[in-house]
């Protein structure tokens, strides 16, 4: 799996230059000149400790090229979450779009690690230019990000897990900032405080553990609000209904739940009604899915902070043909959520963004 990137004389300017412009986080600057690119070519085009919006990277690199015979590999997580199905369309409409091949491959349990690798090193060991992946934990596919760093293969994660291994892109959210959003919007809500509980994902998911910890630390900074439960549903929806009646059961006087994902949301949502709560209790979920803002527009669910998982997914694909392009891009490319609500849920009424 030969790639094409700038020779050392390139790579040098392109240093210069980003030194020179030190403002920015990427620099539409690289060539793709002759010789095989190698695990210390590609760590050099990723700018380490960089976090750059992604409007920001596409307007200083612009729209990418591919050669014909360029091919995208994305490992994905289950399909079954319609969030990673979104995140695939993104990956797969930009490849179209850009005339690359391109093959998705997904796992059938969001929990399966062991799957995920083995579905990763087949990725690799089928001739991909680039592997695009979320890995369902933070260090699941190190081993196969550094093989194909090793090969001059790009590495980019997308959403989840974002990882330690140098000239890896991450291309998504800070799940720390969600979960603190997610405090802040009920600590707004609430003004005179109250009781709050959190229904945590898979505590092995990167997303899970931080979108926890911005939680906790919203909460702290939000004095008047008592975090009275916290518990882990796994991503699942009826794990997180059934935690979220007991939650209810233990602290009737609770005013609002975080749930870490719309999945398990939809669950708490479902514990809430069955209390005869609609209304009374507050429910912020975390992606932003259709039915999840279906049920924000007819009035029950509180909120939810949204992601971009079909930018994201269009961004990898950009990300992984301006590296194989030689070009310089930031170790973190982000893609910032948002909070919709009945202020602003008719504008995001299908698909996601």
């Amino acid at each position: 799996m030969k790639r094409r990137v700038g020779s050392i004389a390139a790579l040098a300017t392109a240093s210069a230059a980003l030194l020179v412009l030190s403002a920015c986080s990427a620099t539409p600057d690289g060539s793709a000149g002759g010789g095989t690119a190698g695990s210390a070519d590609l760590v050099s085009l990723v700018q380490t400790g960089k976090k750059t919006d992604v409007t920001e990277v596409e307007k200083a690199l612009g729209t990418p090229k591919a050669k014909s015979d360029v091919k995208l590999c994305y490992v994905t997580r289950t399909l079954a979450n319609e969030f990673w199905g979104y995140e695939r369309d993104g990956f797969e409409s930009e490849a179209k779009k850009l005339g690359v091949k391109y093959q998705t491959f997904a796992v059938n349990d969001e929990s399966s690690i062991t799957e995920q690798l083995d579905k990763a090193q087949s990725a690799l060991n089928q001739g991909c230019s680039a592997i695009l992946a979320s890995p369902i934990s933070a260090t699941a596919l190190d081993t196969v990000f550094k093989a194909a760093l090793a090969k001059g293969v790009p590495a980019i994660v997308l959403n989840d897990a974002q990882g330690t291994v140098p000239g890896v892109v991450y291309v998504g959210p800070d799940a720390e900032t969600i979960g603190e959003t997610a405090a802040d919007y009920i600590a707004k809500q609430l003004p005179d405080g109250g009781k709050v509980a959190q229904i945590e994902g898979d505590p092995g998911s990167s997303n899970a553990l931080n979108r926890g910890k911005g939680f906790k630390a919203g909460i702290a900074k939000n004095t008047d609000l008592d975090l009275v439960a916290s518990q882990t549903a796994k991503w699942d929806t009826n794990q997180a209904q059934t935690i979220a009646n007991a939650m209810l059961t233990a602290n009737p006087d609770i005013k609002a739940f975080y749930s870490q994902n719309d999945g398990m949301g939809l669950g708490v949502q479902a514990a809430i009604d069955a209390k005869g709560l609609t209304g009374k209790v507050m429910l912020v979920g975390t992606d932003g899915i259709p039915q999840a803002k279906k049920l924000i527009s007819d009035g029950t669910y509180t909120a939810t902070v949204s992601e971009r998982p079909t930018t994201e997914g269009e961004t990898g694909v950009k990300v992984a043909l301006w590296l194989l392009d030689g070009k310089t891009v930031p170790a973190w490319v982000d893609v910032p959520a948002f909070i919709v609500d009945k202020q602003n849920v008719a504008q995001y009424q299908t698909g996601m963004p």
